[in-house]
């Protein structure tokens, strides 16, 4: 999802800078079909993971019953059968440009006011959910992980689970910067201010990459076990292993930290 972000949204402006967006409308309304999907799939995927942590500190007896093959399988697929279903009738829409006096044309989104709407309402309701959801979930992880760090003698590995802490608080951010930017771009289209609506737009471009390339950086940077599986894996010192991101599968427990 976050690679299709990325690339839907650098097409996006690529349509835009090249002036070939009224030859290219039908290709730049699939890529912000795309864009859409995959950014409540990216909100999605970082819930799923939250809830895995809660899971893995909090629910220790349920922990390996919620979180199983099929389960997992389920979860992901539904997360992405959301995703493709809460944006369809945006292949409805037209695309509609903007004519500057210079003759540069810019693509200015969808020319049909509600369902623009509809996907400003969907984002920002998605982003509130998500952050609610998140901050609700940490917070209660927080108060467990230094109450269990006590009794489990895990204070030694406390920089491993401050880091996973980080970048938890750093993908809320992001999120609730497209959030923000979303709230602009739904008042820029009620009130037809053409100027806001280009400038929202092009900030979209920024926020969304910023915001899909924190979760890779951050857990290579703060998570010293996803860095030794990358080693791991291109020195084929163990094929079979591999990072579970969504799940994972402690088989003893040594520490709080190795919940994670």
């Amino acid at each position: 999802a976050d690679i299709a972000s990325l690339f839907s949204g650098c097409t996006i402006r690529m349509i835009s800078e090249l002036n070939v967006g009224e030859d290219s409308k039908d290709l730049a309304l699939l890529f912000f079909m795309i864009t859409y999907t995959a950014f409540i799939a990216h909100l999605i995927g970082n819930m799923l993971i939250t809830v895995n942590r809660y899971s893995a500190l909090c629910l220790i007896n349920r922990y390996n019953m919620i979180w199983t093959r099929k389960n997992t399988w389920i979860a992901v697929i539904t997360q992405y059968v959301i995703s493709f279903a809460v944006f369809a009738h945006v292949a409805r829409g037209h695309i509609e440009v903007v004519h500057s006096a210079d003759g540069e044309v810019f693509v200015k989104g969808i020319q049909e006011k509600q369902i623009d709407m509809i996907v400003r309402y969907t984002y920002i309701g998605a982003c509130i959910i998500y952050a609610t959801t998140s901050l609700t979930l940490y917070l209660r992880l927080l108060i467990e992980w230094k109450r269990l760090s006590k009794i489990d003698d895990g204070l030694k590995n406390s920089y491993h689970d401050k880091g996973l802490l980080i970048y938890a608080l750093l993908v809320f951010i992001g999120s609730m910067l497209v959030c923000s930017q979303q709230f602009v771009k739904a008042i820029a289209v009620l009130t037809d201010n053409t100027s806001l609506n280009l400038q929202a737009a092009m900030l979209y471009s920024w926020m969304n990459n910023f915001m899909v390339s924190i979760p890779p950086i951050s857990l290579l940077m703060l998570s010293s076990d996803f860095r030794n599986e990358i080693v791991n894996f291109f020195q084929c010192v163990n094929c079979q292993s591999s990072v579970a991101l969504f799940v994972t599968l402690p088989t003893y427990r040594r520490s709080v930290v190795e919940r994670f």
